[in-house]
C-alpha cells in the first residue's frame, strides 16, 4: 500500500486546499497518509485526520525555517513514503528543500491553489516563497494546479516544470443533492466571505437593478449582515429590503441552503478555482458568474459567464434565468447535475492523483 505525505502550509484553517487535502485523504483508503503542517492542525479536518497514520504540526513561523526543515526531513526519514504531495506555495517549498541530499528520495509533487493574478499584490512571505518556487520548479516529479488558468498565471510567472497538470476540486456529490421544486418569486443565491475579492459592490449593485423585478436573494457568507457596517452602508445606498434581500451571515448547513435557492450567483472579481460554483452545481444550480479564473471553464454551457464588475451584465443574466419556463429550468438542473457527476466528484478527482503518483520519478 503507497505511502502518501502530504506537507502543508495548515491544517487548521478553511481554504481550498485545505478541504481537498480533506477530501483526497477520505477518499483513498488504498493509501497510508500521514500529513505534516508546517503551522497547526487542529479539529477542523478531524475526520481526515482519523483516516491517517500519522499527523504532525511543526509550528513553523517563518523565523525557524531551518528547524523546521530539520524536523521534516526526521518525518520523511521516519516515514520512508513513497511520494510526497505538497500543498500551497511554502508547503512546496519547503518539501522540496528538506528532500535534498536524501539517500532515499520520495518522489514529490507539488499542489497550487492559489490565482496569480497579480503577484505584486501578494503578501511579503508569500512573495519569497514565490521566489524560491520559481528556482525550485524543476526539481518536483510533477506540479498539479487546480486551475487552467492558475497553470498558465504560474508559467508566465516562471515556474517551470515539464510535468505539469490540472486536477480540479472535487466535491462529495453524495452530500449535495439537487431540489427539483422551482420557485415563485425565484430565489437567488450567493456565497462569499465580506471580502474585496467577492466583488460584494457589484453584487449589491446588480440587485438594487433588479428590485423591481419578480427575484428575491438569500446572502450567505462571513460578514454578510447588518452588523457589517460597510454591508449596512451598501444596504443603505441601495435602498434594499429586507424582504427582497436576505443577509444570512455565515451559514454551517450549505447543502441546505444549495436545496433553498433556484440559481447560483458569483461576482468575484479574481478566483483561482471556485469550489462554490461546483458546489452548486452538485445541487443541481445554474450559475450567474463573472468571468474570473477557471469559471468558464466549470459553467460551460449550463449558466451565464459575464465580465467582472459589470453589475448591468449579473442583472441582465439572473433576468434571463428567471424569464426561462419551468420546464428548461427543470432539464437544466438534471444536466447540470449530470457535468458534475462526469468531472468533478472527488471519486474521480481521487483517481487523477493516484494516477499522478504512479507516474514515473
Amino acid at each position: 500500500m503507497k505511502k502518501v505525505l502530504h506537507i502543508i502550509t495548515n491544517f487548521a484553517a478553511v481554504g481550498g486546499a485545505e478541504t481537498m487535502l480533506s477530501r483526497l485523504i477520505q477518499t483513498r483508503p488504498d493509501c497510508r497518509h500521514y500529513v505534516a503542517a508546517l503551522m497547526n492542525v487542529n479539529g477542523t479536518y478531524q475526520e481526515a485526520l482519523q483516516r491517517c497514520e500519522a499527523h504532525y504540526a511543526l509550528r513553523w513561523n517563518g523565523l525557524n525555517t531551518v528547524g523546521t526543515i530539520l524536523k521534516l526531513r526526521k518525518i520523511i526519514q521516519a516515514v520512508q513514503p513513497d511520494v510526497i504531495q505538497g500543498w500551497m506555495y511554502h508547503g512546496n517549498v519547503l518539501a522540496s528543500l528538506s528532500v535534498i541530499g536524501l539517500k532515499n528520495k520520495p518522489k514529490t509533487f507539488w499542489g497550487i491553489h492559489h490565482s496569480l493574478a497579480s503577484p505584486k499584490d501578494e503578501s511579503a512571505s508569500t512573495k519569497i516563497a514565490l521566489a524560491l518556487s520559481r528556482v525550485l520548479a524543476p526539481q518536483p516529479a510533477g506540479i498539479i494546479y487546480c486551475a487552467h488558468s492558475a497553470l498558465e498565471q504560474h508559467r508566465n510567472f516562471g515556474l517551470n516544470n515539464a510535468n505539469s497538470q490540472v486536477i480540479a476540486n472535487g466535491v462529495f456529490i453524495d452530500q449535495l443533492q439537487p431540489n427539483f421544486k422551482i420557485n415563485s418569486p425565484a430565489v437567488i443565491g450567493f456565497a462569499g466571505r465580506y471580502h474585496a475579492a467577492k466583488g460584494y459592490p457589484y453584487l449589491f449593485e446588480a440587485m438594487a437593478k433588479l428590485k423591481d423585478e419578480p427575484v428575491i436573494f438569500k446572502i450567505a457568507g462571513r460578514g454578510a449582515s447588518l452588523e457589517n457596517p460597510e454591508v449596512k452602508a451598501l444596504f443603505g445606498q441601495h435602498q434594499l429590503s429586507a424582504d427582497k434581500v436576505q443577509l444570512l451571515g455565515q451559514v454551517s448547513d450549505m447543502p441546505a441552503f444549495y436545496q433553498s435557492i433556484d440559481a447560483f450567483l458569483l461576482t468575484s472579481i479574481t478566483e483561482g478555482f471556485p469550489n462554490v460554483l461546483v458546489e452548486a452545481m452538485a445541487s443541481g444550480l445554474p450559475c450567474i458568474s463573472t468571468d474570473v479564473g477557471d469559471a468558464r471553464y466549470i459553467v460551460q454551457e449550463f449558466g451565464s459567464i459575464v465580465p467582472p464588475r459589470d453589475a448591468a451584465a449579473l442583472a441582465a443574466a439572473v433576468l434571463d434565468y428567471v424569464n426561462l419556463a419551468a420546464a428548461e429550468k427543470l432539464e437544466l438542473k438534471q444536466l447540470i447535475r449530470r457535468r458534475v457527476e462526469q468531472d468533478f466528484s472527488i471519486e474521480k478527482v481521487s483517481q487523477q492523483y493516484a494516477a499522478a503518483w504512479r507516474q514515473p520519478a
